[in-house]
């Protein structure tokens, strides 16, 4: 959490209101039965009242919108807040705090997630998820941080050269990324926004991608040292790399699975990527048959532990989901005609940030995995945005 108190970092107050849902002639009954909560918030302050709204608003469960008989007041002291229903079937009061003003926010928009949704057991999303991606805001590539309510964006490098992939350290404290700043050819940092970064591998050569990080903290990230794409492990900052899965074709992007056990990782050939499984202690890799002749980016789901969400190409970009348990593979709905990839889960196991773009930019989105609701996070004034990494509490 030390990321987003630091000051010394870019500030951008982020208070768009947020994309309100307005149904009009349908019941409370008929909407609630869909899944989704119709709401009015009514907040003491109004400014902090927006702000929550803003939050809300990424939510597929809530529809915020203005005479709801369902009303969900907010009222707020200095960092203290309570938020409290009286309708009946909703009825909930809850007395939170918050470390700073961005974290009231968070916790707020929680607490009134789980106390609306008990019978659909919502959980937690806000508090719990940081959000690391790259913007070209500044004009260059540059890594930065935020959070699901846009309070608040942080510039974390100024490198003013090409920076990219980043990916959150287990206990969220620092953000690995890649850059060629220092020497032109790309390698691994990491940073906690404070000093200098800290250069993560320093004996393995060749191309690097991002270095993804285990509940361990262990690190893997792929290297093409030998001539081809392989799988690497590597402690904390980055001692000892071994090689842990090579193969014929490309290995790249692993991801750790919830236990640390296994990695779910990109391979094949160019122009041909799958979605394969492999032991992180080493060994062979699995194939996950998708449909796709081209998926990409697995992510595993923090919560379900049976889930991996994926990029797959078929005519444009669009989210697939894996259910290991199940067996199945399809595709997430997303309500959107636009390209989305590069997804990653947020705290709640059912929300996902990811790159939505169109033909001549990008930008983040929250993707709910059970409406489809897509919902723009990144704000226009922040330019091209792409491959967020959520940190999730656990």
């Amino acid at each position: 959490m030390r990321l987003l108190a630091l000051c010394s970092f870019l500030c951008l107050s982020l208070t768009a209101p947020a994309q309100e849902r307005v149904i009009v002639n349908e019941s409370i009954d008929g909407i609630t039965s869909k899944g989704i909560i119709p709401i009015t918030l009514v907040s003491d302050d109004a400014t902090f009242g927006d702000q929550v709204r803003v939050a809300l608003g990424v939510h597929g469960a809530i529809s915020l919108q203005a005479g709801s008989s369902l009303r969900v007041t907010l009222s707020r002291t200095a960092l203290t807040a309570t938020v409290a229903c009286d309708n009946p079937r909703f009825a909930f009061q809850t007395s939170v705090e918050g470390r700073n003003e961005h974290d009231l926010i968070l916790q707020v928009a929680d607490a009134i997630v789980v106390g609306l949704g008990k019978r659909w057991q919502l959980k937690p999303l806000y508090a719990g998820t940081k959000v690391a991606f790259v913007s070209r805001y500044s004009g260059k590539q540059e890594v930065y941080v935020t959070n699901l309510a846009r309070s608040r964006v942080l510039q974390l490098t100024k490198y003013q050269s090409s920076t990219n992939s980043p990916r959150w350290s287990a206990d969220g404290s620092r953000v690995f990324f890649v850059t060629s700043y220092r020497t032109g050819f790309p390698e691994i940092f990491s940073s906690n926004g404070i000093g200098e970064a800290s250069k993560v591998i320093t004996n393995v050569r060749g191309a690097l991608g991002g270095a993804s990080s285990g509940p361990d903290g262990r690190i893997a990230f792929a290297s093409s040292s030998k001539g081809t794409m392989d799988i690497f492990v590597a402690g904390p900052r980055g001692e000892s790399p071994r090689l842990v899965v090579g193969s014929d074709g490309v290995d790249s992007d692993p991801c750790w699975s919830p236990d640390g056990s296994r990695f779910a990782l990109t391979s094949g050939p160019l122009g041909r990527p799958g979605i394969y499984l492999a032991s992180s202690a080493g060994g062979g890799l699995t194939r996950v048959a998708t449909g796709y002749g081209y998926s990409t980016e697995p992510r595993w789901n923090p919560v379900q532990p049976n889930q991996i969400v994926f990029t797959y190409q078929a005519g444009g970009l669009g989210l697939g989901l894996i259910d290991l348990g199940a067996g199945t593979v399809a595709k997430l709905p997303a309500i959107s005609a636009l390209n989305l990839s590069h997804a990653s889960w947020c705290a709640d196991g059912r929300h996902l940030v990811a790159t939505q773009a169109s033909a001549s930019t990008g930008w983040l989105a929250v993707v709910d995995s059970v409406t489809g609701k897509v919902t723009r996070l990144s704000p226009s004034s922040m330019g091209d945005c792409s491959e967020p990494d959520c940190w999730v509490r656990r």
